[in-house]
């Protein structure tokens, strides 16, 4: 019997590993809970899953401040220009055991389809293939931690939805959803989504800059900063980044008073158009045609990465 994934299956897998897995990195350094589990954890977490045609692997590297420091001197010995090695990143492939001393976790999956059953949850059988992956890894030190932190990103799900008394809950939702979906978008074109890469090879130099204002208590006081992120398109190129774009005016601004402004249109509290009209969001720049069509585009390759049921 042939494993072959199809092409959305592909690509939604391929958005999980590329887009929603770096996420992880804002409640590791943001989240104190999480900040002290991953204190003294050197540890290489794998992901693959078998496929006839597109067999599918990335690894997710934690270091201790003091092994990455330790991998940064011995790589500046050969150059002096080296980089710092990062506590954490995301890469696409196998690991290859370039460190010494790290705990190695690998969660293998039968095939793309069961990986995407534990990532959307679409179903309880289906999300129970993530058992026999946990049971062959249950007793390395690293592994709950890690299970633990992947939760955290089912804050960006549709039915988490805090309200304006959980102000450190709306601001993680709104940091990791706004990062995701702008590496999601700039990754999908890179990948040949084609109705986004149809989309974005006619444009000129374009800024789509998200903006969101901070965060403030019952006396005004700024409790939590406030967050940017954008997607650049120049002929069919494209590029994601954090913080606001400075070079050049924003084609397209989706500016937010606060994180519940933005929280409104991510979760679909209102539509595009009513959320505008409620103040939820002003749109700035270019009419409102390109934001509309950004919208819908966005909302297309998110609908891939949540269970079908809140597909609308």
């Amino acid at each position: 019997m042939s494993n072959i994934a199809s092409k959305e299956e592909v690509l939604a897998a391929e958005m999980y590993f590329r887009a929603a897995f770096p996420v992880m990195k804002i409640p590791l350094t943001e989240d104190p809970k999480q900040v002290a589990a991953f204190e003294k954890v050197n540890a290489v977490v794998q992901f693959t899953a078998a496929d006839d045609e597109h067999p599918m692997a990335c690894h997710i590297v934690f270091l201790t401040a003091e092994k990455a420091a330790e991998y940064t001197a011995a790589a500046r010995e050969k150059d002096p220009d080296a980089k710092e090695t990062p506590r954490f990143k995301v890469y696409q492939g196998e690991y290859d055991f370039r460190y010494e001393g790290v705990e190695f976790v690998n969660l293998g999956f039968k095939s793309i389809k069961s990986l995407l059953g534990v990532f959307k949850g679409n179903s309880p059988l289906e999300m129970l293939g993530i058992v026999a992956p946990l049971l062959k890894n249950i007793f390395k030190k690293s592994t709950l931690k890690f299970l633990f932190l992947m939760l955290t990103l089912t804050k960006m799900m549709p039915n988490n939805n805090p309200g304006v008394d959980e102000p450190w809950e709306q601001y993680l939702k709104v940091k990791m959803s706004l990062y995701m979906i702008t590496t999601a978008m700039s990754q999908a074109n890179k990948l040949g989504w084609e109705p986004l890469s149809r989309w974005m090879e006619k444009q000129t130099d374009r800024i789509y800059q998200f903006k969101v204002g901070a965060t403030h208590d019952a006396l005004g006081k700024e409790i939590y900063p406030p967050i940017s992120a954008y997607l650049r398109v120049k002929a069919g190129k494209s590029k994601a980044g954090r913080g606001e774009y400075t070079r050049k005016r924003p084609f397209v601004l989706f500016d937010f008073p606060n994180p519940d402004g933005c929280l409104a249109v991510l979760s679909g509290r209102y539509e595009f158009v009513e959320a505008a009209t409620k103040g939820c969001i002003t749109v700035v720049g270019a009419g409102d045609s390109y934001a509309v069509q950004f919208n819908n585009l966005m909302t297309q390759l998110q609908n891939m990465l949540i269970p079908s049921k809140f597909v609308k």
